[in-house]
C-alpha cells in the first residue's frame, strides 16, 4: 500500500450491515448488560425492542469474533460522553449504527471509528434540515443535485457527520456546521477543529447497497493548534478521552431521528 492509499485506509476489517427483522439469533440476549435491558426495556413498540436487541447482540458475535473472546466475556462501558468501548481491551475500536430494520457494524484496531447508516427514503424536509446543519457549500451542492438524486446526497452528507461526531464521540458538542463533508461518497480527510486541537479523520462510504447509505470515520491524529484558547472545557475533555494520539493513530442517527419526531 503506498503513502496515499494508507493516509486514506480505514481499519475496520469488519463492517457489516445486519437485517434486523430477520435476524433470528436471540438466544443469549442474557448476554447484554443491565444498561442494554433497561435500554431495550424502555422501547414503547415491540418492533424497535427487538431491533434493538437484535442489533446489540449482533455488535457482541462481532466483537466477539474479532477479538477471539466469548460473548458472555464481553464487558461493554459507556464513556461519560456516550461512546462505548470494550472493557480490557482499549485498542479494539467499534462503532454500531442503526436505521429502521438495518444496522451497520464497523470494527477495528486502529483509530477511533464512527459508522452511522440511514435507509434510503424520501426526505421532503431534506433542504431546511441542511440550512440547519450542513455547510453552506453543502447546501449550495445539495440544491445542485438533480432532483431524483437528492435523497440519497443528502443522506450521504448526514451520515457522513454523523460518523465523524461518532468517532470523535463528543456528540451534539460540536456544531455540524463546524467541518465539511460534501455529499458525494468519496474517500477524504476531515478537518475538525475542537477546542484548540485540530482533529484529522478518513472518511469513506461503507459498502454500497442500494436501499440505505452508510459511512464509516476513523480518527486518525490530533494536533494542538499553535496559540488557541480553550474555548469549550467539555468538549474538549471529551476529545482527550477519545483520542488516539497526538501522533496518529449520533442509537441511530440521533438528530435525525429528532427531527422526525
Amino acid at each position: 500500500m503506498n503513502s496515499s492509499a494508507y493516509a486514506l485506509s480505514i481499519d475496520a476489517p469488519i463492517c457489516r450491515y445486519v437485517d434486523l427483522d430477520s435476524f433470528t439469533d436471540l438466544l443469549p440476549a442474557q448476554v447484554l448488560s443491565a444498561e442494554e435491558c433497561t435500554r431495550a426495556a424502555s422501547f414503547r413498540f415491540p418492533a424497535d425492542r427487538q431491533r434493538f436487541v437484535a442489533a446489540h447482540i449482533a455488535l457482541r458475535q462481532a466483537l466477539a469474533e474479532y477479538t477471539g473472546l466469548h460473548q458472555a466475556a464481553l464487558h461493554l462501558a459507556t464513556g461519560s460522553f456516550g461512546k462505548p468501548s470494550l472493557s480490557g481491551h482499549s485498542r479494539t475500536q467499534f462503532s454500531l449504527s442503526h436505521s429502521q430494520g438495518l444496522a451497520l457494524i464497523a470494527i477495528g484496531g486502529r483509530g477511533p471509528l464512527g459508522a452511522d447508516v440511514e435507509q434510503l427514503r424520501p426526505m421532503p424536509d431534506a433542504a431546511a434540515l441542511a440550512a440547519e446543519h450542513f455547510t453552506r457549500r453543502e447546501q449550495e451542492a445539495l440544491a445542485a443535485t438533480p432532483a431524483h438524486e437528492r435523497d440519497r446526497a443528502f443522506l450521504t452528507c448526514w451520515t457522513r457527520k454523523e460518523a465523524c461526531l461518532k468517532a470523535i464521540g463528543v456528540g451534539l458538542l460540536l456544531s455540524p456546521q463546524s467541518f465539511e463533508v460534501g455529499v458525494v461518497p468519496d474517500c477524504r480527510s476531515v478537518e475538525l477543529s475542537v477546542a484548540g486541537r485540530i482533529l484529522w479523520l478518513v472518511l469513506r462510504p461503507a459498502p454500497a447497497r442500494m436501499d440505505c447509505v452508510g459511512s464509516l470515520a476513523e480518527w486518525r491524529q490530533t494536533e494542538a493548534r499553535a496559540g488557541a484558547g480553550v474555548a469549550n472545557s467539555t468538549a474538549s475533555s471529551a476529545a482527550a478521552a477519545n483520542s488516539p494520539g497526538a501522533t496518529g493513530a449520533f442509537g441511530s442517527s440521533s438528530r435525525l431521528a429528532e427531527a422526525h419526531a
